[in-house]
């Protein structure tokens, strides 16, 4: 990941002035020459996720270039062009010793030995996305062993057989964090499993409804992954309760090292019925529980509108039905930022949950402001908004913190 670090007001001049391109070149080598390489790399650290004043300092002097390139090389894109597969190839190639996360697109017909070489010419990437759509070959035997890659995200994926899934999987032998979203295969014979057992860190499914096949690899009883925490992307629509029984047996198989849960839900008439199907209210040992989607903050970017909140009780009473068996450290609510106006429902609900006796006793009640599409600066204006609404209700409990994704906690 990107280094993220937290502006200090002392700093400020000196990100306006890198941001002031372009330098003379007199004064780029008056400032190299008389500021440390340690401030200004710290000074171009937080232009992380601003590409076009990234590119700007990698111009001003040869001192700024490698931390600018730190982070504009980060993460890429890759085509499957014999020009790019050049470019790696070149003893003037900068790229392969900065990039740490690969959004690799690959269609069916792409799976040749051009795209192999390319992964092989990129030995620094820790996070591999490969958004595969369509079937896979029938044999992955050219492609090659990524040893570096901990993070897998499979997209719309389609293999042949089950036993081609699982042999993909094992291209990765130290894959820490797989995502699987609606991966299918064509074999639906499931009467012997391919001899694979995989242990995680993080394991996130998403569209098990439509693609069931990884339902089949999680209800296993002997293959099934391990992992210490599990984020499950659940439909607005009505899930298939044979689909949830697996969940459900897959997630209490886990007891004892499952740590973490996530739930990504959708306010939906569903969602208590789906709640009780999974019984997740008699799951023991989370450390952390996370929960999206409950609520909606609309902040007072223009004058005529004030600070308001939606919160939507059945998501927020999950936090209720799961603290109680559970020895939570922390708790987790994201706060999506919304586009709509909502009339403010928040206070007497947002007592209910923190004010309840299990949740009371948790170390860390966490308000999470999620970025979406929002630039860094931003999405620090709408957590310190929300934070500041939360106080004027009320809410001033020492366990009550509040963060955001570009910024960590506050």
């Amino acid at each position: 990941m990107p280094r993220q670090v937290e502006p200090a007001l002392s700093l400020f001049p000196f990100i306006v002035l890198l941001s002031v391109i372009p330098l003379s070149l007199d004064l780029s080598a008056q400032m190299s020459s008389r500021m440390p390489p340690e401030l200004t790399d710290r000074i171009i650290d937080f232009l992380w996720d601003s590409q076009t004043d990234l590119q700007a300092c990698s111009l001003v002097c040869s001192q700024w270039l490698p931390s600018s390139r730190h982070h504009i090389f980060d993460t890429i894109a890759v085509r499957l062009d014999a020009r790019f597969l050049t470019l790696l190839k070149s003893p003037s190639n900068v790229v392969t010793n900065h990039t740490r996360n690969l959004n690799f697109r690959l269609w069916p017909s792409e799976i040749d030995d051009t795209a192999s070489q390319i992964l092989r010419h990129l030995p620094s990437a820790q996070q591999l996305r490969a958004v595969t759509v369509g079937s896979l070959p029938a044999s992955l035997e050219d492609f090659p062993v990524l040893f570096q890659v901990a993070k897998l995200s499979l997209q719309h994926t389609k293999f042949t057989t089950c036993t081609d899934f699982v042999g993909f999987l094992s291209k990765f032998p130290n894959l820490r964090e797989l995502g699987l979203g609606w991966v299918t295969w064509a074999d639906y014979h499931y009467d012997v499993w391919p001899r694979f057992t995989l242990e995680l860190e993080s394991l996130s499914i998403q569209g098990f409804e439509q693609a069931p096949d990884v339902l089949q690899w999680l209800s296993s009883a002997h293959y099934a992954p391990r992992a210490r925490e599990i984020v499950l992307y659940m439909p607005n629509s009505a899930p298939d309760p044979t689909s949830l029984s697996v969940i459900s047996k897959f997630l209490h198989g886990l007891e004892g090292h499952l740590e973490s849960l996530r739930l990504d839900v959708h306010p939906s008439t569903h969602l208590k019925w789906t709640i009780m199907v999974l019984d997740l209210g008699s799951l023991e040992g989370l450390q952390r529980l996370r929960i999206g989607h409950g609520i909606h903050f609309y902040p007072p970017s223009i004058p005529a509108a004030q600070d308001v909140c939606r919160v939507f009780p059945d998501v927020l009473e999950i936090a209720i039905r799961l603290t109680p068996r559970n020895r939570l450290t922390e708790l987790v609510f994201d706060v999506d930022i919304s586009p709509d106006m909502w009339s403010s429902n928040s206070n007497s609900f947002f007592k209910t949950v923190l004010t309840n006796a299990a949740v009371a006793q948790i170390p860390i009640v966490r308000f999470h402001v999620l970025q979406g599409r929002q630039s860094s600066d931003a999405v620090a204006r709408h957590r310190r908004h929300f934070a500041s609404f939360m106080h004027r209700r009320g809410f001033r409990s020492p366990n009550i913190i509040y963060s955001d994704e570009c910024r960590g906690n506050q």
